[in-house]
C-alpha cells in the first residue's frame, strides 16, 4: 500500500504527466509511473513531508505523512489519516498547529515559520513550510508541508547568545576594553568597560575606528606601538604591547596594556584582529613608588642580610645540638620502654606454645579414649567449635611470635638511630645506620592509593640497595643517621609530589655505598623524582631556605646535614640533579675522622 494520500493531483507534481497523457500511453502504466515517481520523493527525502486536507467549511483533516514524520512524531501515518490535528496532537498543541495551517489557508500563499513542538516527550524546533494547493475555483483544498528538525541549530544559537552575554558581562566586570578591528574597513567594534576606562559614552566611542584609536595613543608611544603591530602582522604572531599611554575624553592619559590575536579568512589573509585593552595605571603608579623606595630598602636589606646570616648560622647550630640531644633521649627511652614488655611477651611465648601443645595432646587423648563424652561436654565443644580452636590456636601463637620478632627489630633500629645523643665518635657500621633509618621511615614507604583511582590502585615507594663492601668507620653515628633521615625524607617528599602530578609513575629510591680510594667512603641516595632546578640548587644548603609549603619544612635539614658532613666529619656533601632526571645526594666522609681538612673549611656546598 502506498503512503501517498488520495487524491493528489499528479499533474501538479509530475512534470511529464501531460506529456504522457498526450502520447496516449496506457493510463494504468502512466499512473503507476507517476505514483512510483511521487513515492520515491515522498519516502526518500530526509525531512518530514505531510499532507492535510481542507474541507469547504475550513476544517482540517490529516491526509498522511512520510516515514520521517512517523519517526519525528511517533505515530504511523495509517493511524492518523482522516483525523483532525486536535485528535492527533491533543487540544493544546493540535490547536496551535491548526492555527498556523489556517493562516496559510487565509493567505493562500507559501507560509514558512519556525516553531517549538513537543513530540514523544521531547522539545524540538522545526522549520516548517506550508504549500497551499488550489482547485479550479481558486479555493485552497489541500496543504502540503515540510518540516526540518533545526533543534541543534537553535540550541547552538542559544548557547552562542549565552556565551556572548557572559563574555560581555565578564569584560565589563574585569574593567577591560574588548575590540574587534576590521582591517579592510578600518571599523572597530568596542565592548566592555568603555565609560569607566575612556570617559566616553559607549555611543560616542563606537564612532572611533582604527584611525580614531591611533589618534588617542600618546604621540611618543605611537611609533613603537605601530612597529609592534606591523611586526606581529608580518610574523603572524600574537600582538602584545605591555605598556602605552591612551588619552581619555578629558584629555588625561592612562597607562594601558594591549593584547590581540589575528583572524584569517579562507585564503589565509589576515582581515581582523580581536583583543583586549587593560588599564594598568594603578600598577604603573605603584611601580614608580616602589622604585623610589627601592634604593633605601636595598641598603637596609644588605645590612639586615649580613646580620641574619650570622644569626641563622648560630641558631641552626643551637637547634641542632638541642634537637640531637632531646631526640636521642626520647628515642632511647621509647625503645627501652617497649623492649621490656616485648621481651616478657617474647620469652613467655615459648612456654605458652609448649603448654598449648601439651593441652592439645591431652584433648586428643580424651577424644581417642572417650569418643562419646557427656552431652554437656559435647554441646560445649560444638558451641566453641573445638576442632577449629585446636587447629587455629597454634597458628595464633605463631603469628604472635612473628609480631614480637617485628617489634624487636624495630626496637633495635630505634636503639641504633638513638646514638645521635652520643657526644663521642665511635666505630660503627654505616649500613646498620641506613637500615635503621629506613625502618623508622617504613610507614612512608608503604603502598598508598594512586590519585584518581578512588583507592582501587596502590603504589609503594621501592627501595633498592646497592651496598658495597665497606669497613667500619669512625664517626658521630647519631648525627650521620640524622643526615640519612633528612635526605631520605626529602626524597620521599619529592616522590609523593610526583605521584600527584603523574598517574602511572613508579617511585624509586636507590641507596648505593662504595669505598673511594684508600681512606674514604661514599653514600649516594638517589630518587627518580622531578629533579631540582639549577636556581634552587644554588641555595639548597642555605639555612632556612625551603621550597615546601608553610608548616611542612623549616629549611634547616640540608643546612644541618651539610654542617654534620663537612664541618664535623671533614667530608663532602654534593647534590647532582637536573629537572626531569631525578636527584642524587652524595655523602663522602673519611674512614677515620681527624682534623678537618683545610679544603673543606669555609667551602661552599658543591652542586651540579
Amino acid at each position: 500500500m502506498s503512503n501517498l494520500p488520495e487524491p493528489i493531483s499528479t499533474s501538479r507534481l509530475h512534470p511529464d504527466a501531460d506529456r504522457l497523457s498526450d502520447l496516449g500511453a496506457d493510463s494504468d502504466a502512466v499512473l503507476r509511473e507517476q505514483e512510483q515517481f511521487l513515492r520515491s520523493i515522498y519516502e526518500g527525502v530526509n525531512f518530514s513531508v505531510f499532507v492535510c486536507d481542507v474541507r469547504e467549511n475550513g476544517d482540517l483533516y490529516v491526509a498522511g505523512w512520510n516515514p520521517i514524520s512517523e519517526m519525528d512524531v511517533g505515530k504511523r501515518s495509517a493511524d492518523v489519516v482522516g483525523k483532525t490535528l486536535e485528535e492527533v496532537f491533543g487540544p493544546e498543541q493540535g490547536g496551535a498547529i491548526a492555527q498556523r495551517f489556517r493562516t496559510c489557508v487565509e493567505r493562500a500563499d507559501v507560509y514558512t515559520y519556525e516553531e517549538l513542538r513537543v513530540f514523544q516527550g521531547k522539545d524540538r524546533w522545526f522549520l516548517t513550510t506550508l504549500n497551499p494547493l488550489k482547485d479550479g475555483k481558486g479555493r485552497v483544498y489541500r496543504l502540503v508541508g515540510t518540516a526540518m528538525d533545526i533543534t541543534d541549530r537553535r540550541l547552538a544559537e542559544a548557547a552562542q547568545r549565552e556565551s556572548e552575554e557572559r563574555f560581555r558581562l565578564v569584560a565589563e566586570r574585569t574593567g577591560q576594553l574588548i575590540y574587534d578591528c576590521d582591517f579592510q574597513t578600518g571599523q572597530i567594534l568596542w565592548a566592555g568597560a568603555i565609560a569607566s576606562m575612556t570617559g566616553h559614552s559607549p555611543e560616542a566611542f563606537h564612532q572611533f575606528g582604527f584611525e580614531g584609536w591611533k589618534e588617542r595613543v600618546h604621540p611618543e608611544d605611537l611609533p613603537d606601538v605601530m612597529a609592534r603591530l606591523e611586526r606581529s602582522l608580518q610574523l603572524r604572531l600574537p600582538y602584545q604591547v605591555e605598556e602605552y599611554r591612551f588619552r581619555k575624553a578629558d584629555g588625561s592619559y592612562i597607562y594601558v596594556q594591549d593584547s590581540g590575536a589575528f583572524v584569517e579568512n579562507e585564503a589565509g589573509e589576515v582581515y581582523r584582529m580581536v583583543g583586549t585593552i587593560s588599564d594598568i595605571t594603578e600598577r604603573k603608579q605603584a611601580q614608580v613608588k616602589l622604585q623610589q623606595s627601592e634604593t633605601e630598602l636595598r641598603q637596609k636589606t644588605q645590612d639586615l642580610q649580613n646580620t641574619l646570616i650570622e644569626l641563622q648560622r648560630t641558631q641552626s647550630q643551637m637547634i641542632q645540638n638541642e634537637k640531637m640531644s632531646s631526640l636521642g633521649q626520647l628515642v632511647a627511652g621509647v625503645a627501652h620502654e617497649i623492649n621490656n614488655p616485648v621481651n616478657f611477651i617474647y620469652g613467655n611465648l615459648t612456654y605458652a606454645s609448649q603448654y598449648i601443645r601439651d593441652l592439645l595432646d591431652i584433648i586428643h587423648l580424651y577424644q581417642q579414649h572417650y569418643p562419646e563424652p557427656h552431652s554437656t561436654i559435647q554441646e560445649r565443644a560444638e558451641k566453641v567449635d573445638l576442632d577449629f580452636l585446636m587447629q587455629d590456636l597454634p597458628k595464633l601463637l605463631a603469628s604472635m611470635k612473628v609480631g614480637a620478632d617485628r617489634i624487636q627489630k624495630i626496637v633495635a633500629s630505634l636503639r641504633t638511630f638513638s646514638r645521635m645523643d652520643e657526644a663521642e665518635m665511635k666505630v660503627v657500621d654505616l649500613h646498620e645506620g641506613i637500615d635503621s633509618t629506613l625502618m623508622i621511615l617504613q610507614h612512608r614507604l608503604k603502598p598508598r592509593p594512586v590519585p584518581g583511582t578512588k583507592g582501587e590502585e596502590c603504589v609503594a615507594i621501592a627501595i633498592e640497595k646497592d651496598y658495597g663492601s665497606l669497613p667500619e668507620i669512625e664517626c658521630y653515628a647519631g648525627q650521620l643517621n640524622q643526615v640519612f633521615m633528612n635526605l631520605l625524607s626529602n626524597a620521599v617528599d619529592a616522590l609523593e609530589e610526583e605521584l600527584e602530578r603523574r598517574p602511572g609513575f613508579e617511585p624509586k629510591i636507590l641507596i648505593r655505598t662504595q669505598r673511594v680510594g684508600a681512606d674514604r667512603v661514599c653514600v649516594a641516595i638517589a630518587d627518580n623524582g622531578p629533579g631540582i632546578p639549577p636556581a634552587v640548587q644554588q641555595r639548597l644548603f642555605d639555612p632556612f631556605f625551603t621550597t615546601k609549603p608553610v608548616g611542612k619544612g623549616t629549611g634547616l635539614g640540608l643546612a644541618i646535614s651539610y654542617q654534620v658532613v663537612v664541618e664535623k666529619h671533614g667530608g663532602n656533601l654534593r647534590c647532582l640533579s637536573a629537572p626531569g632526571e631525578g636527584t642524587t645526594f652524595e655523602i663522602e666522609i673519611p674512614l677515620v675522622s681527624g682534623q678537618t681538612p683545610e679544603s673543606t673549611q669555609n667551602s661552599s656546598p658543591p652542586v651540579n
